[in-house]
């Protein structure tokens, strides 16, 4: 099986060693290093940090983890009310089931311009 690289820089390369032609790789092309050639210039490129190698993992390799998603609902008392947070109790907040509280994104707040106060010259007399 032969070696893939990605290109992370355009160069260009010499791909066919009986014409000497030489083609530019674009950033993104994935080659496969079938040939000697293709393997020494890719190993060059990967020694200047143009290229990088593509591992690849066999599908026998691969492992499906099934992930854990809590629902985090509020707390509430026999009467169906919300149960506030015990303050005497900080590691622990009352409030919510399994004791922690969900996490708020980040709000993006507007930054104010400022613009200079338009005088106007009054006329004389």
């Amino acid at each position: 099986m032969s070696k893939q690289y990605k290109i992370v820089r355009p160069k260009p390369c010499i791909v066919d060693e009986a014409t000497r032609k030489l083609e530019l790789q674009p950033v993104g092309t994935i080659i496969d290093a079938n040939s000697d050639l293709m393997k020494a210039n890719m190993e060059r490129f990967e020694s200047m940090g143009w290229a990088i190698e593509l591992k690849m993992d066999s599908p026998e390799e691969t492992i499906e983890v099934e992930a854990e998603v809590k629902e985090v609902k509020r707390a509430r008392n026999d009467k169906g009310h919300l149960v506030g947070d015990d303050k005497s109790t900080p590691d622990v907040n009352e409030a919510w089931e399994g004791g922690k509280a969900p996490v708020k994104p980040k709000k993006k707040t507007a930054v104010k311009k400022t613009t200079k106060k338009k005088t106007t010259k009054k006329a004389s007399d």
